[in-house]
């Protein structure tokens, strides 16, 4: 049976796409792959507080807002600010009875790690070794000079994960912590403790290992300084959308392990200067005003939008809606939509355009949490979601999070997907 192109157009909002809109897709994909790889390339050394990588970052998102035709909020496109970090600017070393350990394949350091060079011997402990004061001192005797071995039960409560955690902290004022990872997820601390704690994964650690040998010398960077991006193109109107993406990462854990962070949140980055690529030429004036804003010190603990919200470059009363977008280098699945809940209006929003549009399989709901740069916006009452994309690769504050194993799937359909809304916010 033959169909119509109107037919098939009737039929599914996806089925008929002209060519200019297929061209245009692939442009904005390829933009953004360019980008992506920029940005995780070994010189920007994962973004991070060794070598510098976040003020390269820094320095090359202006050069870009300059280019598309963004103009500075103030003096220049910098929101300086500064915080404690605790960084590894040398190679990290471990073996264990003999088998040297690669960094970043087969173990991590804690981010809060402290330095310890040499030999120890590994006391294998458990929760009984720490439950009550007497078994406690005895334990923490034997440990001295030694490195403590931790086989902690396995739980998902939270309370015994934060009690096993105090342990875990309180181990690393008497020497060197093990223990065993099913993955390796690294982050970023603003404290540094005493002694390190290793997460090692494979059988490189077992419950008869003996000997570590190691070498670790972290630097506690002390008021590092660090600088948000922001950017506005005006609108029509007198209110505001935020736009914004957290730039930094992890960096690297010496030398020889880098993060590059190509998902968490090259791809966020990316997507923030397609659309700001879009809104910045004439034709598409934005009928509100629009601030793009980098984010340094997300990985912190949300350090650079605390900052922003603090220091307010704009007047917040006349903000219509903060937009982060954070791990956008998929699609497979959608999206998630967090905040959903209190923001239903702005959420029912997008879910007509994708169903109107077919941009996406599925737009999901969630609820408030404080897990991106939108929650100190939306502490401070600002309406504000935070999306994020859904299936394809899983890797997450690893070395392997990197340019060519992103597939940006649903990149310029997403993109389409919030230049719809944003056009639409009244």
């Amino acid at each position: 049976m033959r169909l119509s192109a109107f037919a098939l157009l009737l039929l599914s909002p996806t089925a008929f796409r002209t060519s200019a809109q297929a061209q245009d897709a692939a442009a904005i994909t390829q933009r953004a792959r360019a980008r992506l790889e920029t940005l995780t390339s070994p010189e920007f050394h994962g973004r991070g507080y060794v070598n510098d990588g976040q003020r390269i970052a820094s320095d090359w998102i202006a050069q870009e807002f300059q280019r598309i035709g963004l103009k500075p909020v103030k003096q220049d496109f910098f929101q300086p600010f500064q915080f404690n970090v605790n960084s590894f600017p040398d190679s990290v070393k471990a073996s264990i009875d003999g088998r040297d350990l690669v960094p970043g394949v087969d173990f991590i350091v804690d981010p809060s790690s402290g330095k310890a060079e040499g030999r120890y011997e590994i006391v294998h402990i458990t929760t009984r070794d720490l439950n009550g004061p007497e078994r406690r001192k005895m334990t923490m005797g034997v440990l001295s000079g030694k490195a403590a071995c931790v086989h902690w039960s396995t739980t998902t409560d939270a309370d015994s994960l934060r009690m096993m955690r105090n342990w875990e902290r309180d181990l690393m004022h008497y020497g060197p912590v093990l223990k065993h990872a099913d993955k390796l997820t690294w982050g970023v601390s603003q404290e540094a403790m005493p002694q390190p704690l290793f997460e090692i994964v494979g059988d490189a650690l077992t419950d008869s290992s003996q000997v570590l040998v190691l070498k670790v010398n972290n630097r506690l960077l002390v008021r590092e300084p660090a600088r948000n991006v922001l950017g506005m193109v005006k609108g029509k109107g007198k209110k505001w959308i935020i736009i914004g993406a957290h730039y930094d990462h992890l960096g690297r854990m010496g030398p020889d392990a880098l993060f590059p962070g190509a998902n968490d949140n090259a791809s966020g980055t990316a997507m923030l200067l397609s659309l700001a690529d879009h809104f910045a030429q004439k034709k598409n004036k934005p009928k509100h005003n629009l601030l793009f804003v980098a984010f340094a010190g997300e990985e912190a603990g949300l350090v650079g939008s605390e900052w922003c919200a603090v220091d307010r470059p704009i007047d917040f009363g006349a903000v219509r809606m903060m937009i982060d977008l954070d791990i956008l280098g998929t699609g497979d699945d959608g999206i998630t939509v967090v905040n959903a809940t209190a923001e239903k209006q702005a959420f029912d929003q997008l879910v007509a355009i994708n169903a109107t549009k077919g941009y996406l399989k599925e737009v999901k709901a969630r609820g408030p949490t404080c897990n991106s740069d939108h929650c100190p916006f939306v502490q401070r009452g600002i309406p504000g979601i935070f999306i994020y994309t859904l299936g394809g690769v899983a890797h997450y504050h690893d070395v392997r999070d990197r340019s060519e194993t992103l597939p940006l799937t649903e990149f310029a359909d997403l993109h389409a997907l919030l230049r719809d809304f944003i056009i639409a916010l009244k």
